[in-house]
């Protein structure tokens, strides 16, 4: 059973916390969970995606997940990477890029610049089916496909907008 916080609009807690998955809770219009998701580049301007299982829907997307309560976003996202692909990240320097509302989840976005070798990573077989390098126009053309777990193109457009990346990388 994992248990979740509900944070109001503004990224506050409000003290409740419901169980993950429990059809009967409501949340109300200022009521959110949490997720972080986390984006990788590397020294060649391209980022570290993933096809996940079909049993998570087969998208691509990028490592993330839910923020487990009593959890700090950066703390989820580790703990993410490390359980879905394998990468400890503990000692890195990882930038907050904050949160946005995007549907119901209150979505904290995350950026790693970092050469991570393929050969190094351990996809778990539940959650991720492989991972590649892709630059953005491939991002792109997977958002343009819908290819890409809508939320998370969503998240890459807002990253490149808050680093300032262009198209031309």
């Amino acid at each position: 059973m994992e248990l979740l916080d509900v944070f109001d609009n503004n990224g506050n807690k409000t003290g409740r916390v419901i169980v993950r998955g429990d059809k009967s809770v409501v949340l109300s219009e200022n009521e959110h969970i949490a997720v972080g998701v986390i984006f990788i580049e590397n020294s060649e301007g391209k980022f570290l995606m993933q096809k996940t299982s079909i049993e998570k829907g087969g998208e691509y997307s990028s490592t993330g997940g839910h923020i487990v309560s009593g959890e700090e976003p950066i703390i989820s996202i580790k703990r993410e990477l490390l359980e879905e692909l394998g990468i400890d990240v503990s000692n890195e320097n990882i930038i907050e890029l904050g949160y946005m509302l995007y549907d119901k989840p209150l979505r904290y976005l995350f950026y790693l610049k970092k050469d991570i070798d393929l050969d190094d990573v351990v996809v778990q077989k539940e959650e991720v089916e492989f991972v590649k390098y892709m630059s953005i126009e491939e991002i792109n053309e997977l958002i343009d496909k819908e290819l890409i777990t809508k939320s998370h193109g969503i998240l890459f457009k807002e990253l490149l907008g808050r680093l300032n990346l262009g198209v031309d990388k």
